[in-house]
C-alpha cells in the first residue's frame, strides 16, 4: 500500500478511535495521540515515492532530534488535523479535516452558535485529505528554505520550540485568513517574526523565576498568558454553549478570531507590561534589560482607565489564592472585540479590577469620555 493512503488510514483510525460521541459519532472515546503519528511517519516515510522522503530526509540532516520531532508533530497536526469544540461541549476533540462530523458553528448577526457539519464543502476549514497532503508538504518545504544555511534561524527556532505557550504552536500560518476555502497549501507561510523570536527569549526568563515570585508567574503565564492570548472564550450559558478553541482555528468571520501572529503581538505587549508593574522581581526584569528585551528606562504600567499603577504584589498574591472567575488584574481590549476590536497586541493592556469595570462594554475612549463627563458634573454640582 503506498505511504500516502496508509497515513490516511493511519489518521482516521485515529479519528474514529478517539472521538467517541463528540461530533455526532457512535464511537469509542480516548485520547488522541499526534505523538504516535508523529512516530508512525518517521518510521514509514521512507517507503514514499512522492517527494515527501526526500523533503523529510533533507530536514532531519538539518535538525537536531529534539526540533525535528516537534517540527514533525507539528506538520502533522497543523496539515491534516483540526482541534473543535465537541456538541457536548465537554472539551475539545482532534479530528482530520475531511471526515465529517457535528460540530458548533457560529451563525450569522448573533454570537451564539448553531450546530452545523464540518465537511468539505460546508466549513472553509476543511478540506479533503490529497489537500491536507499538499499543505504538509508545503509546510515540510517551508521549513527546509528558512532553515537550510541559517544558523542563526535554527537556533531562534530551537529555543522558541523549547518554550511553546501551547501544543503544537510553529511558525507556520494562513496567508489569508478570510479565504475560503483557507486550508490550502498555497496560503500557508513561514512567519517566524520579530515577535516570536521576542518570546523565544522572554519565555524562558519568565521560567526561571523561583519561590512565591515563580510560582506565582507560573500561575499568570497558564491562566493569563496562555488561555486569555490564544484561546477563546467559553459560552457557558444560554442554549448553545462553547468550550476553549484556539483563537486562529475559529471561522474568520468570529469575533474572538485572531491569527497566531496577532497572538504573538499580544503575548509580547502584555509580557513587557508585566515586567513594569511596580514591585515585578528586580533580578528578571534586570535579565530582560541585560538581553534587550526592554529599554532601561520603560515606564512603569499603568491600567488605561484609572491610570493607577499596576502592582505585581497584591497580583501574585492574588492569582495564589485565586478564587474561580475573579483576579485584581484582567486582560482588557481597549476596543472590545464584539465592537470590532482585533484581538491584537495594539488593542490589549492589563486592566485593574476597578478599570474593567468601568470600562465594561465600553471603548476606551467612550469610558474616559464618560469619567470625564462625571467629573466635570460633580465638579459644577460642588461635590
Amino acid at each position: 500500500m503506498p505511504f500516502t493512503q496508509d497515513l490516511k488510514e493511519q489518521l482516521e483510525a485515529a479519528e474514529t478511535s478517539t472521538v467517541g460521541t463528540s461530533f455526532g459519532g457512535v464511537g469509542p472515546k480516548a485520547n488522541f495521540s499526534v505523538t504516535a503519528l508523529r512516530n508512525w511517519v518517521a518510521e514509514n516515510i521512507q517507503y514514499d515515492d512522492s517527494g515527501l522522503a526526500e523533503a523529510y530526509i533533507r530536514l532531519n540532516a538539518l535538525c537536531s532530534d529534539r526540533v525535528m520531532k516537534s517540527l514533525l508533530s507539528s506538520a502533522i497536526r497543523t496539515s491534516f488535523l483540526i482541534e473543535l469544540t465537541d456538541i457536548r461541549v465537554g472539551s475539545t476533540k482532534m479530528k482530520t479535516r475531511w471526515l465529517p462530523g457535528l460540530i458548533l458553528m457560529p451563525q450569522p448577526g448573533s454570537f451564539a452558535p448553531i450546530q452545523g457539519s464540518f465537511e468539505p464543502g460546508n466549513d472553509p476549514r476543511s478540506s479533503s485529505f490529497e489537500t491536507c497532503l499538499l499543505v504538509f508538504r508545503r509546510f515540510l518545504s517551508l521549513c527546509h528554505q528558512n532553515l537550510s544555511d541559517n544558523d542563526e534561524t535554527l537556533q531562534d527556532l530551537g529555543r522558541f520550540l523549547a518554550n511553546t505557550r501551547v501544543p503544537y504552536e510553529f511558525p507556520i500560518s494562513y496567508v489569508d485568513a478570510t479565504l475560503e476555502p483557507i486550508h490550502s497549501s498555497d496560503n500557508v507561510s513561514w512567519v517566524f517574526n520579530a515577535d516570536a523570536k521576542w518570546l523565544a527569549c522572554a519565555r524562558p526568563l519568565l521560567k526561571a523565576a523561583t519561590g512565591d515570585d515563580g510560582r506565582a508567574i507560573k500561575k499568570i503565564c497558564d491562566a493569563k498568558l496562555k488561555v486569555k492570548v490564544f484561546l477563546t472564550d467559553r459560552a457557558l450559558t444560554g442554549k448553545d454553549k462553547t468550550n476553549r478553541a484556539k483563537r486562529w482555528e475559529i471561522l474568520s468571520g468570529d469575533f474572538q478570531h485572531a491569527t497566531l501572529p496577532d497572538c504573538w503581538s499580544v503575548e509580547r505587549k502584555l509580557t513587557e507590561q508585566l515586567v513594569e508593574f511596580s514591585g515585578f522581581p528586580a533580578a528578571i526584569r534586570q535579565r530582560f534589560i541585560d538581553e534587550d528585551l526592554l529599554p532601561a528606562a520603560a515606564a512603569r504600567s499603568k491600567c488605561p482607565v484609572t491610570l493607577s499603577e499596576l502592582e505585581f504584589g497584591p497580583f501574585a498574591a492574588a492569582v495564589l489564592s485565586a478564587q474561580h472567575g475573579r483576579s485584581d488584574y484582567q486582560i482588557g481590549h481597549m476596543e472590545p472585540l464584539k465592537t470590532g476590536g482585533r484581538h491584537a497586541g495594539a488593542n490589549v493592556s492589563w486592566q485593574s479590577a476597578d478599570g474593567n469595570r468601568i470600562q465594561g462594554d465600553l471603548t476606551l475612549q467612550a469610558t474616559r469620555t464618560l469619567i470625564r463627563g462625571i467629573a466635570e458634573r460633580q465638579q459644577a454640582a460642588g461635590l
